[in-house]
């Protein structure tokens, strides 16, 4: 009996720590957009981009 309420309590706290993290997020992006900033600006190429520009060479 008492693993199993051990296994609901990690569970319960896991799925709190994401909704939490989930709600961070959300909340910094909002504050990106009111703010102007573009969130999705990468100064960088992607993962995929190089990808591309190599098979491409």
């Amino acid at each position: 009996g008492g693993k199993f309420i051990r296994s609901i309590g990690q569970a319960r706290a896991s799925a709190t720590m994401v909704l939490m993290a989930a709600c961070y997020n959300i909340k910094r992006l909002a504050r990106m957009l009111e703010e102007g900033v573009d969130p999705f600006f990468k100064t960088r190429p992607s993962k995929t981009d190089l990808r591309l520009q190599t098979a491409n060479a």
